[in-house]
């Protein structure tokens, strides 16, 4: 199959650096619904690293980059067009973006935290035959399960692009943690649950069928305490 060109970023956003004069209006409008002061920091200097990614995989200035949206309201790039689709995803302190040239792409990154009844809340989005694996797991493993099951399907609904109006019950990814193909929307598509710390669950999905391991990079940048650049209003 030809080159991909996938490549998945970890971003620590208690630590990653931002700028306002990097976002455009709607970016900061965006993190400005957030209610609580540090959901809204995290916002924004998780959109300046995608910035900083994506500027540097198209040999351009950060703030030359413009976004647009499908139909469907998926981010996608409108200057430069080069092909490359891109995706992020943001909990708590950790960000996960990817990028590829040429072809969808999608993560989600969600902290693990306690929920009451894991199981009807796991079998809310499962398949009939996810179910019946996740029913025969020892009540100890249900909620790890149900983090990696979501993950996983909500990297494949982003690359879609579709994911409000997709029932998560008919995407099959498997609740085992560990790389599936799955076929979906008429489509093949390599999804990989990914070891990014034992406090959260990470997946990526990528169209077609991958022969290569996901290999995910961390996103440098230096812990200075709290940013001022992000403490004023646009």
């Amino acid at each position: 199959m030809r080159s991909t060109g996938l490549k998945i970023w970890t971003v620590n956003l208690d630590c990653s650096s931002g700028d306002l004069s990097l976002l455009s209006t709607s970016e900061r409008v965006r993190a400005d619904r957030l209610k609580r002061p540090q959901d809204r920091d995290r916002s924004l200097r998780a959109h300046c690293a995608l910035r900083h990614i994506l500027a540097l995989q198209l040999g351009c200035d950060p703030r030359h980059i413009e976004f647009d949206t499908t139909a469907a309201g998926k981010p996608m790039l409108a200057r430069p067009a080069q092909g490359l689709q891109f995706n992020l995803s943001h909990s708590g302190r950790h960000g996960l973006i990817a990028a590829a040239k040429d072809r969808c792409v999608g993560v989600d990154i969600e902290v693990r935290r306690p929920i009451t009844d894991p199981l009807g809340v796991t079998l809310q989005i499962a398949t009939p035959r996810e179910a019946r694996l996740l029913k025969q797991l020892p009540t100890s493993q249900v909620l790890s399960s149900f983090f990696d099951l979501w993950t996983r399907k909500e990297a494949v609904l982003k690359a879609l692009g579709r994911g409000l109006f997709i029932d998560p019950r008919e995407v099959e990814v498997g609740p085992e943690p560990g790389r599936s193909i799955v076929k979906f929307d008429e489509r093949t598509w390599t999804v990989e649950s990914l070891a990014i710390s034992s406090g959260v669950a990470a997946a990526a999905a990528i169209e077609g069928e991958l022969d290569i391991p996901l290999v995910v990079s961390s996103h440098e940048s230096k812990c200075s305490g709290v940013d001022a650049r992000l403490s004023s209003s646009p």
